[in-house]
């Protein structure tokens, strides 16, 4: 928990197997110096000094660390980089965690996207040899719809970028969640040290609820409900999921501000995406994440989840 407010957190489940918990933490703005004390962030030191400079003097670019606390001992964090259309910044961000080499192959892939796909965040797994950088956009809402209707067009934007993991099984499927889906649509590529991308490629399919009744309510008969069970039906999920909506969460306390007016401190808890995976053709298990977030809101400010509640 650093920075000069709360980090975004995202809790990440699966949805069918062993129960785990990992987490990735965006942290808020930083000050000079900030340093995390813990043997995960080894050797981030210079990523945090970059970031005071940049991160928090653009607007929607972000960083963060995401952490396998499934394992016994905690391993070296993920980075995690969200730059949108900056990609000027892709080449420093990557010489701040020692990773310069990786540029030229994201910036490769990032080159070659068909249009309605742009790249919009990378991550890597700092300390696993030969890992992939992890490459994703959002597509934008006409892409979203056409490739639900038209599943050939997902063919063809793979094509286009060089993944060839993919059959027709996986082509349809993959339009049919696009259909099902009720908010935006994020894609996941991992692309290598030589530019080619790996077998595997993700849609993580947003919610599109902001109100705690409203998740209640998605989850048990509406959007939620659909993409879920969607899920469940192909195997990559099991029940578990129909807990999720009555985890969301929303409190706020009265507070008083600094300059002595009144505001709220407040509090959420909210399932935001499910993560589909295919490697190699075939549907993985799939994923829950939700985001807890807090924040001073003013008590004249209109929030999408605060007003009118205590």
């Amino acid at each position: 928990m650093v920075g000069e407010k709360s980090p975004n957190v995202y809790l990440e489940f699966p949805l069918i197997g062993k129960p785990f918990l990992d987490v990735t933490v965006l942290p808020g703005r930083l000050s000079a110096g900030t340093r995390i004390d813990s043997p995960a962030a080894v050797g981030t030191e210079s990523l945090l000094e970059w970031a005071v400079g940049t991160c928090c003097k653009s607007d929607g670019v972000c960083f963060g660390f995401e952490l396998d606390v499934k394992e016994s001992s905690l391993p070296t964090a993920a980075v995690h980089f969200q730059h949108f259309a900056r990609t000027d910044l892709v080449a420093p961000f990557l010489e701040a965690i020692d990773e310069p080499e990786r540029a030229e192959s994201y910036l490769g892939l990032s080159a070659r996207m068909p249009k309605g796909w742009p790249l919009a965040t990378l991550g890597l797994f700092r300390g696993r040899p030969h890992a992939p950088l992890r490459a994703s956009g959002y597509l934008n809402a006409q892409e979203k719809a056409t490739c639900a209707e038209d599943p050939a067009r997902l063919a063809v934007a793979f094509d286009t970028v060089g993944f060839t993991a993919y059959d027709s099984a996986m082509i349809e499927r993959a339009s049919e969640l696009l259909r099902a889906a009720p908010g935006s649509v994020e894609f996941q590529f991992d692309v290598f040290g030589d530019g080619k991308l790996g077998p595997t490629f993700a849609f993580d399919v947003q919610f599109a609820v902001a109100q705690p009744d409203e998740v209640r309510a998605s989850f048990a008969g509406g959007p939620a409900m659909r993409v879920l069970g969607l899920l469940e039906s192909w195997g990559v999920a099991d029940k578990r999921w129909r807990l999720a909506g009555d985890a969301a969460f929303a409190r706020a306390i009265g507070v008083e501000l600094d300059n002595g007016s009144a505001g709220r401190f407040a509090f959420t808890l909210m399932p935001q995406w499910a993560k589909a995976r295919w490697t190699n053709c075939e549907p993985q298990p799939s994923k829950l994440y939700h985001l807890a977030k807090a924040e001073l809101v003013s008590s004249r400010e209109k929030h999408p989840v605060f007003d009118g509640t205590d």
